[in-house]
């Protein structure tokens, strides 16, 4: 798993800190942040230099040598427009930062935070420099090392107490996230149903309650989803079922995760196949759900967090599922399958069912559902589906502040009826090809026996093909903090 750098904070001036790298914010306009001033002075400069590459966009960069100054060098981060600064901003900035200087930088300080004196701002700033930090090439014959250990943040003497407090918490955060993107990056012939177990069980921690079902104990509860979606593979599917029980919980909920290894679309195969490597992340779902988990005790939640981890590899082998095949899902409702590549929601349904038994006060899933929500909303976003108008504004509001953008999408239940099915209760696509997203919502939603629900259609955020800001290339963990900060009244 990631090793990602330490966070410090210190009140000490600008030219008493030995550092290989420091950071100091500039806005468009060329108007100096918190330090900048005194970092240029000190190489001679009296005003940000001219470049045609720095503008002072969010993320932009100009790095600059500082001879005879206890600096190796002076980093210029762009923050963008000074009167539109969020948290988001400093949190994109640092991370493009951080990842720029991470490979020939050992130590780093910075003076970004400081444009904002709120706590969130300071933590914003940390989650981008964690999450810059990290990147996934565990396979690699000469994989180019991370050399960054230790950042920096200057404050105010009077914040430091509170900056401790949130660089903790945003180390939590970031350590979970890099949890998530590390399993969707796994190769997936490293990585089946088996596989994932075994590494949830390497790192959760021991007050998390697991328990596995196999393949005969799927068939004697009834999961019949799992359990028609993994036929067509040599790996049997797996349910990973977790529970963090604290002391005298507030709530209880439970969170339930998609886990599809690999998706090939089983009989109803992917077209074009070339666009099938970002498949090994259809376990995104479960991903976030295991590296939650990692993070509850830590952070000590006080909610009861129930967890359903759905696991199968959908492969068209001989014995796969075909369409218009009819299975039964636990509770007994029977699915009709016309299309084989909508398999997620087949083992969801045996999850939500699982999760909707225990009557916990709000149910959440989580999943790379459809290629429709990117559709509607592009790849940056989360589609967010409800019964719930409570729950969505909970949901809506941990997303803004832990800069993972949802966007709320509706169950029209007009289009319930184009999940009849002649010959099941249900069936598993929805004739024609409209609102392919909402449709992937309306059939989860038959399965959690009308309790406080939400899903999340993380097809789009789960993955990019290039870095961007703090966010990495491939697997992003996109979720975790939402999450996270959903489940703790600190951040409500």
């Amino acid at each position: 798993m990631a090793n990602l750098p330490t966070l410090h904070v210190t009140t000490d001036a600008l030219r008493e800190l030995d550092v290989d790298a420091l950071l100091v914010p500039v806005f468009r306009g060329a108007i100096e942040g918190p330090g900048t001033e005194t970092a240029l002075r000190a190489v001679g400069l009296s005003d940000v230099p001219r470049d045609s590459s720095f503008r002072g966009k969010v993320g932009e960069l100009l790095h600059l040598a500082a001879p005879g100054q206890p600096w190796g060098r002076i980093t210029l981060v762009g923050l963008g427009r000074l009167d539109t600064l969020s948290d988001e901003q400093l949190r994109r900035a640092m991370g493009s930062a951080i990842r720029a200087v991470a490979t020939d930088a050992r130590t780093v300080a910075t003076t970004l935070a400081q444009t904002n004196p709120s706590g969130e701002a300071l933590r914003a700033a940390a989650e981008g420099a964690l999450l810059g930090a990290y990147r996934y090439d565990a396979h690699r014959a000469d994989p180019r090392p991370i050399r960054l250990t230790d950042v920096t943040f200057v404050v105010p003497s009077a914040a430091v107490a509170g900056a401790r407090e949130q660089l903790s918490r945003a180390a939590v955060h970031a350590r979970a996230q890099a949890v998530a993107a590390d399993l969707v990056s796994t190769p997936p012939n490293l990585l089946g149903p088996v596989e994932v177990v075994d590494t949830a069980r390497d790192v959760l921690p021991d007050d998390v309650e697991v328990d596995v079902w196999d393949e005969d104990r799927l068939a004697e509860e009834g999961c019949g989803g799992l359990l028609a979606v993994a036929r067509g593979s040599a790996r049997p599917p797996r349910l990973l079922r977790l529970l963090y029980r604290p002391p005298d919980p507030v709530a209880r909920v439970s969170i339930v995760g998609k886990g599809i290894t690999f998706d090939t679309g089983g009989i109803s195969l992917k077209r074009p196949s070339s666009a099938m490597n970002e498949m090994k992340g259809d376990m995104g779902g479960a991903a976030v759900v295991i590296a939650l988990f990692t993070a509850l005790a830590e952070l000590q939640i006080p909610v009861e967090v129930h967890g359903e981890v759905c696991l199968a590899e959908n492969m068209p082998g001989a014995d796969a599922q075909r369409p218009s095949d009819v299975i039964t899902v636990r509770g007994g409702t029977t699915v009709e399958v016309m299309n084989t590549d909508a398999e997620g929601r087949l083992v969801l349904a045996d999850g939500l069912a699982l999760a909707a038994e225990e009557a916990p006060d709000a149910i959440v899933d989580i999943a790379t559902l459809t290629g429709a929500a990117p559709r509607a909303i592009g790849k940056r976003a989360t589609a967010i589906f409800s019964n719930d108008d409570d729950l969505l504004r909970q949901l809506l509001a941990a997303s803004r502040s832990a800069g993972e953008p949802m966007w709320h999408l509706p169950l029209w239940d007009d289009l319930r009826e184009n999940l009849d099915s002649d010959v099941a209760d249900i069936e598993n696509l929805g004739r024609g090809d409209e609102a392919g997203a909402t449709m992937g919502g309306l059939f989860l939603r038959e399965f959690i026996d009308g309790l406080p629900w939400a899903h999340l259609d993380i097809a789009g955020p789960f993955w990019q093909d290039t870095a961007r800001y703090h966010l990495p290339c491939h697997g992003t963990g996109v979720g975790v903090r939402t999450l996270l900060r959903w489940l703790d009244p600190r951040d409500g």
